[in-house]
């Protein structure tokens, strides 16, 4: 389906061979990306013996591939193609570190003595980590232990995880003058003239005791020896606090925070707090009361996190924000210019703050993007413009959700943040990718056999292979990606066979008047790419050139020829939902593939086409055909479209004006805010936005 990928030894000696090359040869970027392995291990998902290791990192590259590909598809010249190059590299980086190590600790014994596991760490530290030697000095305070064992490494791994996961620095010998910050059970034999005891407060301080999982409590008892329980934990909380409160010589502050801020509710003190209080006053006080004291105190509330008096502030934030809640209530003559200060100290919130109010006048400007070409921007807009540089459909359909939008993915090549996709789901682009390969060769291998097109008469032959092509990209992709969860896989793989089996039905009931001629036709890529395979061999290696203008490159799904006249039609497969308009052309800028497609197609053959249409190939489209007949008005209104979008690169006017709702679906909301559907509606002249609101009224 995708090309000879070779057998799963080969590939796992190939990410093998170029791990070791990649080791011998590490990089200055290579020591920059560590910090991108943890996305990397999170979204291979690789666990248990070091075979597997092997197969999910070289799953993971191929997986790369297809979304590349997939990419290539359906929005050629995405910034995101090159974002999934650099990370096949970095997993490339990734398996040149982590492969040796696993290797070496693949061999490591089941038990040993302890001197044993000590000199295997010793090993290993240097490997993991750039600095060991605080590693390396824990390892040598153990080495008493030596004779001790043998031991699993389970128990070698619980006995260092306290030493490593704390670290300790011991006091001067002067320690007066300085701050002593400690857990307390290092307060042993220590006092203090003053002792602060923070976070007196729920699930903070005490911790909610928990019963170990593996051995009960109740099991605890019947085993008849000293295991700690329930009532012991309880103990070892309140000896804690005794613990701190005993090294005060002087004073003690005992607090707890009076709001969550992270879940938007106050804090509830605990009963350690109220235990405090009794030991003041002589009596418990009810938590209401406490916290009431504790809000009198600081008033600091949710809408306000501070204090009312800015002396009283822990933190540079609590002093500014104390500072500002006493100027709210001050006349605009004493108040103007008291808080300046924060501007000057915090270069982010000075811009944050002009930009906000440039942005809000109602002229357009460039605080709100590029909104006018100078001749500054002129000649380098000029390079970005529909007759000096191929645009894909894709990219060009952005520009009637949002000028911005369209500037940033198109012209700027930003791509949005990443999130990671939940165990319970295959990648969308995977899947998508998956999905119309299977169409591809289920149609090449029918015209082979000349089957096409598919009628009622048929449809079981093409069933079969239908069903034939799903198994055997299935198998050899199992192989490839290496699944993380078996169950994902093959609930995604039999989503995707309903909903083509489905689709097969749908089209040998449309009757036999359309004839598939072409299986992903591409024009516009002379270097080959990730399109290069699966593409149709009459493909075309330079752009189109629309009206003698404008420059457009993509990849047609399905070119199909009527039945005796030789007329052609064009077909663009959705894999989504339909979010179309009844009787529409473009839909107002937002679908512009039937069109274009079929100008572009025709442009290249010299032969005439007469429809372009959209089939949502799937249940979640409800396998929806949506026909554009390529009438002069289908052709005009096209037309016009690639003439606004380039009019508006000229004149550079790219500010963000986003359609209704598009901020909440926009990938660069981040960008420029929430804000910037409401500021265009209310605030901003609407003369600049004539030629955009005109496409979003076109059919």
């Amino acid at each position: 389906m995708f090309g000879s990928l070779g057998d799963r030894a080969a590939s796992d000696a190939a990410i093998e061979e170029s791990a070791d090359a990649e080791a011998d040869a590490l990089g200055p970027r290579a020591l920059r990306s560590p910090w991108k392995w943890e996305r990397l291990l999170a979204e291979s998902r690789v666990i248990t013996s070091g075979e597997r290791w092997t197969r999910r990192l070289n799953g993971l590259i191929h997986e790369y591939e297809l979304q590349r590909r997939e990419l290539d598809r359906t929005e050629p010249g995405s910034a995101r193609t090159d974002h999934l190059a650099r990370k096949i590299e970095d997993v490339l980086q990734l398996a040149a570190f982590a492969l040796p190590i696993v290797r070496m600790m693949a061999a490591w014994p089941v038990q040993a003595p302890w001197s044993d596991w000590l000199d295997h760490f010793a090993a290993l530290a240097p490997r993991a980590l750039r600095r060991p030697d605080r590693v390396l000095r824990v390892l040598a305070d153990l080495r008493p232990m030596g004779a001790i064992g043998p031991v699993t490494l389970d128990e070698a791994a619980r006995v260092l995880a306290d030493r490593l996961s704390t670290i300790e620095a011991e006091p001067p010998a002067r320690r007066y003058g300085r701050v002593f910050v400690a857990s307390p059970a290092q307060l042993r034999g220590r006092s203090f003239d003053v002792v602060f005891v923070p976070a007196l407060a729920e699930r903070m301080f005490p911790q909610k005791p928990r019963e170990d999982p593996l051995l009960l409590d109740e099991a605890r008892v019947q085993l008849g020896v000293d295991l700690t329980a329930q009532p012991q934990r309880a103990e070892n909380e309140k000896l804690q606090l005794r613990l701190a409160v005993g090294a005060a010589e002087s004073r003690l502050y005992v607090s707890f925070p009076t709001v969550e801020i992270g879940e938007g509710r106050p804090r509830v003190p605990s009963l350690y707090a109220l235990e405090v209080w009794r030991a003041m006053t002589g009596r418990v006080p009810s938590a209401e009361e406490l916290q009431q004291a504790a809000a009198r105190t600081s008033q600091a509330t949710l809408a306000w996190p501070a204090p009312a008096d800015r002396g009283e502030a822990i933190d540079a934030l609590e002093h500014d924000l104390a500072t500002l809640r006493g100027l709210v209530d001050e006349p605009d003559h004493r108040a103007r210019g008291r808080a300046q200060y924060i501007l000057q100290l915090n270069g982010c919130l000075q811009r944050s703050v002009r930009e906000r109010f440039m942005r809000g006048k109602k002229a357009w400007t460039h605080w709100d993007g590029i909104s006018a070409a100078n001749d500054r921007v002129r000649p380098i807009l000029a390079d970005y413009r529909l007759g000096a540089r191929r645009y894909s459909l894709s990219a060009l359909q952005k520009y009637a959700i949002c000028p911005y939008q369209f500037f940033l993915g198109a012209i700027y090549r930003m791509r949005p943040a990443e999130d990671l996709e939940p165990l319970q789901r295959m990648d969308p682009l995977t899947r998508g990718s998956l999905f119309h390969a299977v169409q591809t060769a289920f149609y090449r291998r029918l015209e082979a056999e000349h089957a096409l097109p598919v009628t009622p008469a048929g449809i079981e032959h093409a069933l079969a292979a239908l069903d034939e092509g799903i198994k055997a990209t299935a198998e050899q992709e199992y192989e490839l990606l290496a699944p993380a969860i078996d169950r994902v896989w093959h609930d995604e793989i039999g989503a995707i066979r309903r909903d083509l089996r489905l689709w097969v039905d749908e089209i040998a009931h449309a009757g036999g008047e359309w004839i598939p001629r072409k299986f992903e036709w591409a024009f516009g890529y002379k270097d080959g790419g990730a399109l290069a395979v699966g593409r149709d061999p009459t493909s075309r290696a330079e752009p189109v050139v629309i009206d003698g203008r404008f420059h457009l490159h993509g990849s047609i799904d399905l070119v199909e020829e009527r039945a005796g006249t030789g007329e052609l039609r064009v077909t663009d497969h959705k894999t989504g939902k339909y979010r179309g308009k009844d009787h529409m052309i473009v839909d107002g800028g937002r679908a512009l593939q039937p069109v274009l497609y079929s100008l572009a197609l025709e442009e290249a053959t010299g032969t005439p086409v007469v429809e372009g249409r959209l089939y949502y190939a799937t249940t979640a489209g409800g396998y929806r055909d949506v026909r554009i007949p390529l009438t002069p008005q289908a052709r005009r209104i096209g037309i016009e479209v690639l003439e606004i979008i380039d009019r508006a690169i000229e004149t550079g006017f790219l500010a963000p004006a986003p359609a209704e709702k598009a901020c909440a679906w926009c990938d660069f909301r981040p960008v420029c805010g929430p804000t910037a559907e409401r500021r265009v509606g209310r605030f901003k002249s609407q003369e600049p936005l004539a030629d955009l609101l005109e496409l979003r009224r076109k059919p």
